[in-house]
């Protein structure tokens, strides 16, 4: 039976209270927060395969609001922008001159910079149940994230079987700068296994050279000089695994990357942007909960996050929105999380699904 629950978590931020949200059904139970529009928690019972949670998070909100208090904060599951990734010297091209922000990285800004969506409590503007689970949040900012014209922002997260849909949605109430993501954290073996013991495959041929500051330098290198382009590259055998943050450019449509748990258990992702960066984080990195004493073996886990399309100028850099243009509205990475897995077998079929992955 496919269910939407909000709970009232008791507590207001940004003058508005603090909602956890669960879309459940008959597979599946996804468990989200308001602040920061977080993914917090991704729970699958399919027949075959132990119950497992597959996301990596806290278990209250206040302890991702704590997080940003510490240096090394590591996004877990949220939304990250209005820029997300890594800006050189904090400022890019702006009309006639440049618009900079204030660093929070060096010299240089990260995912937005220490007020973000991340740290944001977004509004619940809509919740359902039919025809699959689903809840928008939603915020609008110009100041607080220094834009230079006013920004709305939402996301939509839909439960449809095993598969979690999330589609980001930027409208540029005045010209700005737009270019979020969903920053989550994922282990097919779930909270008791290592993403150590997980094999990923992505489709893949190339992927970003980034300098010693982690920024693409905007070469192109290939990940292999004698491999089938057809076939996924497994990321252990990458010479640079397990590099943090290596920017992947991908040469599939759909269905780009996979990862299958010890026991078989697969996630597969799909995205209709061109690249999927990720890392592997091999220790625990954060603990300010004794619940979290429970968490350190998914702490290892991988991360695989999605960076809009690029613009003419370089991969991965922020879309400058014009409020005076025909389009007003650009929607950005829709991604669907396909659970599903065929025991004994290293290739699957997904299970029935609209096509998502496409723009609309």
């Amino acid at each position: 039976m496919n269910q939407a629950e909000i709970n009232d978590l008791e507590a207001s931020l940004d003058g508005q209270k603090v909602y956890q949200v669960v879309l459940s059904n008959r597979f599946a139970k996804l468990s989200l927060l308001s602040f920061g529009a977080t993914l917090q928690s991704f729970t699958i019972d399919v027949s075959g395969y132990s119950k497992r949670d597959v996301v990596l998070g806290y278990p209250d909100w206040k302890t991702y609001q704590k997080t940003f208090d510490f240096s090394g904060n590591a996004y877990m599951g949220s939304m990250v922008g209005p820029i997300a990734g890594r800006l050189g010297r904090a400022s890019l091209p702006w009309k006639d001159g440049s618009w900079s922000f204030e660093p929070n990285e060096g010299l240089n800004l990260l995912h937005g910079g220490r007020n973000c969506f991340s740290n944001h409590n977004w509004k619940v503007k809509s919740i359902a149940q039919a025809p699959y689970p689903s809840v928008t949040f939603e915020l609008e900012e110009k100041e607080k994230f220094n834009l230079p014209g006013r920004l709305n922002c939402q996301v939509t997260y839909t439960l449809m079987e095993m598969e979690i849909q999330i589609q980001i949605e930027t409208i540029a109430l005045e010209d700005t700068i737009a270019n979020p993501t969903q920053h989550g954290y994922f282990n097919p073996n779930g909270h008791q296994g290592s993403v150590l013991d997980v094999q990923t495959f992505l489709f893949t041929e190339k992927y970003l050279e980034l300098n010693r500051e982690k920024l693409p330098s905007g070469v192109l290198l290939k990940t292999s000089e004698n491999r089938d382009p057809n076939e996924p590259l497994l990321l252990a055998e990458f010479d640079q695994y397990p590099h943090v943050d290596t920017a992947y450019i991908l040469n599939k449509k759909k269905h780009q990357a996979r990862l299958i748990a010890a026991d078989g258990f697969q996630l597969q992702f799909s995205t209709n942007q061109p690249i999927f960066q990720g890392h592997i984080i091999a220790t625990p990195v954060f603990v300010w909960s004794s619940k979290l004493n429970q968490m350190h073996q998914i702490i290892q886990i991988l991360a695989i996050f999605i960076c809009p399309k690029a613009n003419q100028k370089s991969i991965c850099s922020p879309f400058n929105l014009n409020n005076d243009q025909a389009a007003l509205s650009r929607r950005h990475p829709i991604c669907l999380f396909n659970a599903f897995c065929v025991q004994g077998k290293t290739e699957t079929q997904a299970p029935n699904a609209p096509n998502a992955y496409h723009l609309l």
